[in-house]
Parts: C-alpha cells; structure tokens; sequence
C-alpha cells in the first residue's frame, strides 16, 4: 500500500493506494481530521527514506510506503514536519538506485538525525557504510536495509472510517432506498454532521421525502434507476437534478403545460431542444448510443429522461467525474462553466485541470453568484484578450436581456434535495464514490467490482 501526502492552495489531499485482492483501490481524501488520524499512527521504525530531487519517500515494513510530495518546497509545513519528526533517528537515508538484472548496484548509506530539517542528509556522508548484496528476484530498486524489522501492519494506519454512518465502496457500492431515508433522516435530527459548504437535505421534510420515494417506486422512477444505471449515473442525483428542475412534474413543463416557460421542457427542463446529437456510452451494451434531442423527444417523458441522463454523462466525463461542475453546467450551460473554471484558476495560479480535479475547491461558485446575478456586469468585467477563448460565451452574456441569469444557489437547492449521504457515478472506467458530507473521494476500477456490487 502506498500513500501520498501533497500540500495544495487549500491544504492538504490523502491518496491512499492499495490492492485488494490483486486489484488496485484508491482513496482520496482532503479532510484534514483524516490525515491528521494517519500521522498519529504512523510506525517510527521505517526501513529507510529515500530522497531524490522532488519527493521523500519513507519505506516501512511489508513494502509498504509513504510519500511527501515536494518536500523541498514544503518541509516547513506543519503536517510534513510532524511526519519528518516522528521518525527514529537512527534511519538510514538513502539515494535511488537502479537495478541489475543479477545485481544490484552500490549503495551508500548514512545513519542521520532526521530533525527539524531533512534536507542536509545528502551531505552528511562521512560515516558512509557500503552495502553490496546479490537479489536474483529483487521486488523493486530499493535495497531492505534492515530486515530484523518486524513487519507490523502498515494498513493499521489506514483513516478510521467507523464514524462515517456508511460503509465504503468495500463493502458496498450502492446503498438501499430504506438507508438512504435514514441517513436523510439522521441528517435532519442532527445524527449525521453535515459539514459540505453545500450541505444536503436543506429542503427536505417528511412530505418532501414521500414525495421523492413514490417517485422512485412509481413506473417512470424505475425506469430513471435503470437507465441511470445503463449509463453510469447516479440515480439519486439524477432525481434532486429532475426535483430541482420541474418539481418531478413533466406534464405541467412541456408546451400546453401551467408552467412551461418556453424554453426549459420537460421534467429534466431540456433547454429549447432542437434536433441536436447526443451520444453517451451505455455500459449494460457496452457501446455508445446516440438520441437526437428533438421537441417530440423532450415531451416523451421516459425519453426526456434517457437524454438528460445522457447529456448529463458528458458534462460528468468532461469535469472528470467532478460531480458540482457538472450540475452547475446543467443550469448555466458547460461553456459559462469553463469559462468560471479558468478565471477561478487564473486567480489561483492553477490549471483549468487541477481545479476541476480538486472536488473539495469549489471557490468558483463566487462566480457562479456574480454571473447569475448579474451577467452583462460580469461580462463586461473580463479582459476579452486575457479569456478569447471564450468570447463567444462573454459575448452572448454581454447581450443578456433578461435581468439574472440562471441560479446563483443552483447547486445548494438541488442537494437540498438529495436524498442519502454517499453519491456513485463512473468515469473513465472508473467509480467515482463522493462522501456528500465532507467531500471524501473513493475511486473504484470498474473492473474490480463485482455482479453483487463489492469489491473483489
């Protein structure tokens, strides 16, 4: 098992790597609290500690390591010097090697004081001890200095995830309907900390709930479950999105109906649909489909269905499973949303990749409220040079006519109405499971998860 510590703008992000049953698991996490519970377990015994020019890595027993991305650059923070600090000072530091066929290489390696700084190590080599050993079947590049060791379990220090009111994707993938009410429940009396800056179940209440589950008992809620599924999407998001939009009400939301507004249809209120493609990957056929998303379509109500659970699979893939921006595109379109991505990166010093693949930063709603509330302001605030990429979407908000645009709460009334804890959708081949309360990723082959939904 392998974990990786790296210091981000905004803290601090856990990846946890490890096999289970032969097939690989990752575990992300940016809580703090989390990281913090590992620290404070970790053995002081490692093996060694490698140094090379960007990261420390510290090998403990049973080849199990831990790595300190860019320590040059963050040695001085609180987390890495605690990590640092913790070790015995009788560690051998040692360099990377690279390994023979038949031989390994020679190795030099120094006993120092792992103290307040790490980074002198390389030069303290006067009481340097050779090591020149024979591995036929050496397991990696790395030389097991001292193998007396006793090889304590390095998966003790996983996080504690008991306090979570839900198993994983261990053990489970996808939770029944009757927890899911629970959860919500115990959210409402307080049972389950709802510590999202987008908290969940705000909307909710006994005839809210009802109203929800008879939805997905009724004929056209199985119907959403199982196309969901078809496509890898999260039903239960699925319905807050549907619950969001139109009440769960299609009839009164096409042409003819008391609230159509002539533009949204339907219940997923499908945006003036006008013959354009969509084409989205069906997993149970394993092989794309392709609706055109036509007025007739949109007043179908099961195929109105089928094309927001389509277009919504490309907005998910095109934010890399980042569950928010994808939402927020259903209301403000994906071309608004890239453009906020890129300024919110800009201002943070980062790539457009790197704030889409950051879950927990979703400092770009700042934008969302602006550009909601008023657009041709927040148009006409951008540097057209800076952002010409996207001057087509500047120039169409420069042109608003029709005072605010879109929700600037969009996203915290939809998950107002979620109903559970834990959301699962897949990417790229992957499931993608967030914790809705904190933001905690678990990241899931697809391949690793078998016809009963476990791990295997």
């Amino acid at each position: 098992m392998e974990v990786v510590i790296e210091k981000t703008i905004n803290g601090y992000r856990q990846t946890i790597t490890d096999k289970v049953h032969g097939k690989t698991r990752v575990r992300r996490t940016n809580s703090i609290r989390r990281i913090e519970s590992l620290i404070a377990n970790l053995p002081t015994n490692p093996h060694f500690v490698e140094i090379n020019n960007k990261d420390i890595k510290i090998v403990y027993p049973n080849r199990q390591t831990l790595v300190l991305k860019k320590y040059q650059k963050n040695l001085d923070s609180r987390v890495y010097e605690r990590i640092l600090d913790g070790i015995d000072e009788d560690t051998p530091i040692v360099k990377n090697i690279k390994k023979n066929n038949k031989r390994l290489a020679t190795l030099a390696l120094t006993t120092v004081v792992l103290a307040s700084s790490i980074i002198g190590v390389t030069t303290s080599l006067g009481n340097d001890k050779t090591v020149e050993t024979e591995f036929l079947n050496a397991p990696s590049q790395y030389v097991y200095v001292d193998n007396s060791i006793s090889p304590d379990t390095f998966e003790s220090i996983s996080p504690d995830v008991a306090e979570s009111n839900q198993p994983s994707l261990v053990d489970e993938v996808n939770f029944n309907l009757e927890q899911r009410i629970l959860q919500t429940k115990q959210i409402l009396n307080n049972q389950i900390a709802n510590n999202n800056n987008i908290p969940l179940a705000t909307r909710m209440d006994e005839y809210t709930i009802n109203k929800i589950v008879g939805f997905i008992n009724s004929e056209d809620g199985k119907y959403t479950f199982q196309i969901a599924e078809d496509f890898g999407i999260d039903p239960y998001t699925f319905v807050c999105l549907m619950m969001g939009e139109s009440s769960l009400d299609h009839e009164a939301t096409i042409p003819g109906g008391a609230y159509y507004n002539g533009f949204g249809v339907g219940i997923c209120q499908l945006e003036s649909p006008s013959g354009q493609q969509i084409t989205a990957f069906n997993y149970s056929t394993n092989q794309s489909e392709t609706i055109y998303e036509t007025m007739e379509n949109a007043i179908d109500k099961k195929t109105n269905i089928k094309m927001g659970i389509m277009r919504y699979q490309n907005v998910l893939e095109r934010y890399h499973g980042n569950e928010k921006l994808a939402l927020q595109s259903h209301n403000f379109g994906y071309g608004l949303v890239d453009l906020i991505v890129q300024i919110y990166a800009n201002e943070k010093g980062v790539s457009f990749d790197e704030i889409v693949d950051n879950f927990e930063d979703t400092g770009w709603l700042k934008y969302v409220e602006q550009a909601s509330s008023d657009p041709v302001g927040f148009a006409n605030s951008l540097d057209i040079n800076k952002y010409s990429d996207y001057s087509a979407t500047i120039e169409y908000l420069k042109n608003w006519q029709y005072g605010g645009y879109g929700n600037g709460n969009y996203l915290k009334s939809l998950y107002g109405y979620y109903l559970g804890v834990y959301s699962s959708n897949i990417v790229d081949g992957n499931i993608i499971q967030t914790n809705l309360t904190n933001n905690e990723v678990v990241e899931v082959a697809l391949s690793d998860i078998n016809e009963n939904n476990h791990i295997i």
